[in-house]
Formats: C-alpha cells, sequence, structure tokens
C-alpha cells in the first residue's frame, strides 16, 4: 500500500466499518470488536456480549461476527477495494476470528453494488407478511449467494415445515425452564436509555408472534404493532434453514458471512426475513432440525413479501464506532516487525 492511497483507504475502510455496525445479531447484542492496523482489520468476538443462558454453544456471537465481516467485504467492495479475508479455525472465543487485508479493484461487482444498498434497507422485520409466495427464481439467487461462503440452503415444506414448526414450539417451551434465560431476555429487551444496543421497544410486536402454525420467539412489552389486514392477509412465509458441513470456528464465521448475504440479497428483491434461532438453541430440538437437513444448522430464515400497506420497521440502535473499533493503524506493527 503506498503511502498516497493510505488516507484514501482508510477513509474506505472507516465508511465500511460504518455500513459494518449494521449487521444483524441475536438479541442485537452486537458481539463484535474490531482492531485497524496499518494494512489489515483484525476482527474478534467481545466475549462480554456473549447471551450465556440463551447462546450456550457460543454460536450466536460467530454467527454475528460473520454478518459484520461479510457487511464490511460489502462496503469495501462497493468502494473499488477487493477483501483478502483470513479466518482462524479454531480458539476460544475471544480471540480473533478473522483477518482482512484489501487490494484495489478493477472494477466494483454488481453483487457488491447492490447488496450494500440494501444495508441500510435491511430489517428484522417479526410482523405478519403478506399472503403471496416468493418466486422459485429468487429462492434459487438466495442459495446461490449462500453456496459462495459454503453454506447450503433448505426450503422446508409439507411435513418437514412441520417438523421444524413443532420443534420451534418445543424449544420455545424448553427454554423457558432454562435458570437465566427469562432474566437474561428482560436484560437485553429492557436497556437502558441511550445504550444504543439490545431490542427496543419499538421493534418488539405488542401481540404475540403467532402465524398460523408457526410461533416465534416473544420479546415481552413491544411497542411495534401488525400491518393492517387480519385473517385477509394470512402469513405464507418460506422458512429456510441454512446449513454447514462442520461446526469449528470458521465454518460458523462463513454462515453468518452467507446469512448476512442472503438477508441482504432478499432485501435487494423486497423481502422481508425474520432470522430465528431459538429453535437450535436447545439440544433435542437443534438435533431434530439437524436430522430434517443434513447439514449443521446454524439458522432458520423466514423470508416473505411485506404486507403492501405496512410501514417499514423502525430501525434498531447500534453502538458508533468508537465503541466496536481500537485503531493501532498509526502504530508499529508486530507482524511486520518480526
Amino acid at each position: 500500500m503506498t503511502t498516497s492511497r493510505q488516507p484514501v483507504v482508510r477513509d474506505a475502510v472507516l465508511a465500511a466499518l460504518e455500513g459494518a455496525l449494521r449487521a444483524p445479531s441475536e438479541h442485537n447484542t452486537q458481539p463484535w470488536r474490531w482492531t485497524l492496523l496499518p494494512d489489515r482489520l483484525e476482527l474478534a468476538v467481545d466475549p462480554h456480549r456473549r447471551l450465556p443462558f440463551t447462546d450456550e454453544r457460543g454460536e450466536g456471537v460467530l454467527l454475528a461476527c460473520g454478518a459484520a465481516l461479510h457487511h464490511l467485504r460489502v462496503g469495501l467492495a462497493a468502494r473499488g477495494w477487493t477483501p483478502v479475508v483470513r479466518l482462524d479455525r479454531e480458539g476460544p472465543p475471544q480471540r480473533r476470528v478473522a483477518e482482512v487485508a484489501w487490494e484495489p479493484a478493477d472494477a466494483v461487482p454488481d453483487d457488491a453494488r447492490r447488496q450494500a444498498a440494501a444495508i441500510d434497507r435491511r430489517r428484522t422485520d417479526r410482523r405478519r407478511f403478506a399472503a403471496e409466495t416468493i418466486d422459485p427464481g429468487v429462492l434459487d439467487e438466495l442459495a446461490l449467494v449462500a453456496r459462495t461462503f459454503g453454506a447450503a440452503l433448505h426450503v422446508v415444506g409439507g411435513h418437514a415445515r412441520r417438523a421444524l414448526v413443532d420443534a420451534m414450539r418445543d424449544a420455545a417451551l424448553l427454554q423457558l425452564d432454562r435458570p437465566g434465560y427469562t432474566a437474561e431476555l428482560q436484560r437485553w429487551t429492557h436497556r437502558y436509555a441511550g445504550g444504543a444496543d439490545g431490542i427496543p421497544h419499538s421493534a418488539r410486536l405488542a401481540e404475540p408472534h403467532l402465524y398460523d402454525d408457526l410461533v416465534l420467539r416473544w420479546f415481552p412489552g413491544g411497542g411495534l404493532h401488525q400491518p393492517p389486514g387480519g385473517a385477509d392477509h394470512a402469513d405464507v412465509s418460506t422458512l429456510i434453514v441454512l446449513t454447514v458441513d462442520g461446526d469449528d470456528t470458521a465454518s460458523v464465521v462463513r454462515a453468518g458471512e452467507a446469512m448476512s448475504a442472503v438477508l441482504l440479497e432478499a432485501t435487494a428483491h423486497g423481502l422481508a426475513a425474520t432470522p430465528i434461532t431459538q429453535v437450535l438453541e436447545v439440544d433435542e430440538t437443534r438435533d431434530r432440525v439437524q436430522a430434517l437437513t443434513g447439514g449443521h444448522p446454524v439458522v432458520v430464515l423466514r423470508v416473505g413479501r411485506p404486507v403492501p400497506e405496512a410501514p417499514e420497521p423502525p430501525r434498531t440502535p447500534r453502538r458508533d464506532l468508537v465503541s466496536v473499533l481500537v485503531d493501532r493503524s498509526a502504530e508499529p506493527d508486530e507482524q511486520d516487525a518480526r
């Protein structure tokens, strides 16, 4: 990297990091830490933001870091830089999980433009969706972007869907009996004013999450109302299970990248989506989902068309860049010194 390019690169990297802040995470915990070095970024899990009673396996924080990593990829590519990513295969969850360098690109890929434009528009929407099925060609496109990151999408219908929603209902009941779970849910749905994390009142439904056979995780005390239409607009959302081949650190981080790519691509197609992990947080129900798909399941996605009359869901808060970034770009690089 030449000296003349350093300010240009820094501006692009910081702008891409701002976009990465919008990545989804369970309960909006935002469990990522970035370190900016002279020629690369390092990404690590913030262990203090893990949900120990909800995310006992520790996969949720890796999934979120993978989503933030993909948002960064998209932001860099949209600004004319090719990200060069190296994932750490194993290690304790508090260590670095990835590093990202960059090279000047000859052109901006079309998918990077499209997905970068979707970052600010993407929302987790827990409301009822419209009575309109998704074009199979769009589902094929979502599966294609998932495969780019080594993941597979399984569209679940018929008997498999009934088995999945039964597992989701059982997980919701079993998790209520887990010590610490309810208190943890309360903590992340009733944050301090100005905390810039957690699930705010405006993003939690005021009514139970019941859509025919489908029950979503209940977040108490919400102020978000269902769109107009009532029973005349039955929810016909598509359920998709995203799986990977392994459960090592790198595989789950890449799964987070795949989830991000699918969510941004869905947003670009005008779809709404709800990431669902509760059914995978209980050993018994996760095993049942794995039996349905064959791969290692990391997230279920509820995808559909938003109700036309529905207002856009409000943005959930995010911490600012200063809170998640350690800037060491002006310091000597220890790796180069060696």
